[in-house]
């Protein structure tokens, strides 16, 4: 009971958050925190009334499409991101959140095709390689993804921003080696090391929000890879 009121009142207190300061991330917060206290549908309905003050419909269909998805709703979620790419065939935000749904429910080929076609526009697109990891690794093929991984290294993040995909990168890489300790990796596992110890390194040289950036992309790649895991062997 204490729990439940203690989660309600985290609800209205970001709440009064978003209203004093309305963005994107905040209305996130407020659907997860719903999700958290078993209020999913409610959740929704507050993300939905926010949204219908969305410009326009791309908008509204992707950003829909990323809360169907946090709520682990993803077939829901697709058809959302579809609805925006009848709009923008060829929107990249589009393209990479359905990509990464495809490749966390196990469709790596149509994943493949989408990360793909990102990377023929700009082959250095980390959030691309990032998602292209995940369906290398799902379909087997470790050593083709250490070899991208190893490309992806001469890729230095330009923005902080683009430090949550490179955190990404190595998250997935990392959570491979610790799932696969005795596996025949192709790649020496202290060469990925000293990789990871000289980033360590790079960022010391950055501020807080590179760092911020980079251990929150760290932690969505882990996470990632652990969840194609789970739904490989569901199938099996």
């Amino acid at each position: 009971m204490d729990q439940k009121h203690s989660i309600s009142d985290k609800v209205e207190n970001l709440k009064e958050e978003f209203k004093k300061e309305p963005s994107l991330e905040m209305m996130v917060q407020v659907v997860a925190a719903y999700h958290e206290q078993g209020l999913t549908e409610r959740g929704i309905g507050f993300a939905e009334a926010v949204l219908l003050q969305a410009d326009d419909e791309k908008t509204r269909s992707m950003q829909m499409g990323m809360i169907m998805e946090l709520v682990g709703r993803n077939e829901e979620a697709l058809r959302y991101l579809d609805k925006a790419l009848k709009i923008s065939p060829t929107d990249p935000q589009v393209l990479h959140a359905k990509g990464m749904i495809l490749a966390i429910n196990g469709n790596f080929e149509d994943a493949a095709l989408i990360y793909r076609k990102l990377r023929d526009d700009n082959a250095a697109d980390l959030q691309a390689i990032s998602g292209m990891l995940l369906c290398l690794f799902g379909e087997g093929r470790s050593a083709d993804a250490l070899a991208l991984y190893q490309e992806s290294t001469g890729m230095p993040p330009k923005t902080p921003h683009e430090w949550h995909p490179k955190g990404m990168i190595d998250g997935i890489v990392a959570a491979y080696f610790e799932t696969n300790a005795s596996g025949d990796h192709g790649m020496a596992p202290e060469k990925i090391k000293e990789s990871f110890r000289r980033m360590e390194d790079i960022i010391g040289n950055f501020g807080a929000e590179v760092r911020m950036f980079y251990t929150m992309g760290e932690i969505s790649g882990s996470e990632a890879f652990r969840k194609i895991l789970e739904k490989k062997k569901t199938k099996n």
